[in-house]
């Protein structure tokens, strides 16, 4: 990661940033950001049902769908591995 894009998102309050998230065949839910990497997101999942293991599009504003795996939800809580790591510009982008 850059310095600047390092110094960008330890500055960054992700208040309002959104996720757009697919899942199950056409299920969709807008979703809260609460911290995002190269490598994945975490996310307000208050009433949200998947498991462990499943695939999910996530899009985020001005962006084409990127491929997610849920890795663990809990409390409320969900993290996303998303398939390929972020580019900085893509985080950049997101971050802005």
């Amino acid at each position: 990661m850059s310095v600047a894009l390092a110094q960008k998102k330890q500055c960054r309050s992700f208040d309002g940033l959104k996720a757009s998230v697919r899942y199950r065949v056409r299920s969709k839910m807008e979703m809260d950001v609460l911290d995002i990497a190269e490598g994945g997101c975490l996310v307000d999942a208050r009433g949200w049902s998947v498991r462990p293991e499943e695939r999910v599009l996530v899009r985020f504003a001005g962006l084409g769908e990127i491929g997610a795996n849920v890795v663990w939800i809990e409390d409320g809580k969900c993290g996303l591995a998303f398939e390929e790591p972020l580019n900085d510009i893509v985080l950049g982008h997101i971050l802005s």
